[in-house]
């Protein structure tokens, strides 16, 4: 499969209504790091079969379960090497809250410092109105899949001129990228993840 974009050192954001194609973009990425990602799997829908690591939390609300792993993945100092190349985040909005509230200190070092550690994050919401705008902000990336809520397409005509229209135009499994210059592009729709879906219906259904 052809490498979907450079993250190397990199910040993304990654959002999307529910079924338009988030988790299976997601999925590529880490597939493309393999067994140098780890996944933090909030809602428990990864494969089993995965190629990269997966943690799942006892708690899928709790902070500091996630600052844990964050610190236990992060090297100590910039001279060491990393654990992981890559670290995603799902449903990233539970523990990173809008402004005025703070991201939590080891997600707040993550994301300034995550290029001195040779790491790459990725930080997945359904609604980017619902998520730390520290995160949107200082993003390298910025990866925009279908979004309707009046809230988050004025936040998204406020990052960048014309991005709340282009948004309301994707079809299904299309998205937008947005790049460090703030320049953005409509991407072809991202192919849908049979297995990856059939993990995710297999749990609603219990």
């Amino acid at each position: 499969m052809k490498k979907i974009i450079d993250l190397t050192g990199k910040t993304g954001v990654i959002v999307g209504l529910k079924g338009t194609g988030k988790s299976t973009f997601a999925n590529k990425i880490l597939n493309e790091f393999g067994s140098n990602a780890i996944y933090y799997d909030t809602v428990w829908e990864a494969p089993e079969n995965a190629l990269f690591d997966i943690y799942r939390p006892r708690n899928r609300y709790s902070v500091a379960e996630l600052s844990a792993v964050i610190t236990s993945v992060v090297p100590a100092n910039v001279n060491l090497l990393p654990k992981y190349r890559l670290l995603v985040i799902d449903e990233c909005n539970r523990f990173c809250r809008p402004k005025p509230a703070n991201l939590p200190d080891a997600v707040a070092d993550l994301n300034d410092q995550c290029r001195h550690y040779l790491m790459s994050a990725l930080f997945i919401a359904r609604r980017p109105s619902q998520l730390n705008q520290d995160l949107t902000e200082l993003a390298d990336y910025l990866f925009i899949f279908r979004l309707t809520g009046k809230n988050d397409i004025m936040f998204l005509e406020n990052t960048v001129s014309g991005l709340g229209d282009a948004v309301l135009s994707l079809q299904k499994y299309e998205f937008i990228c947005v790049n460090p210059d703030r320049s953005f592009d409509i991407c072809e729709p991202v192919q849908a993840d049979e297995l990856w879906l059939n993990r995710a219906k297999s749990l609603i259904n219990r």
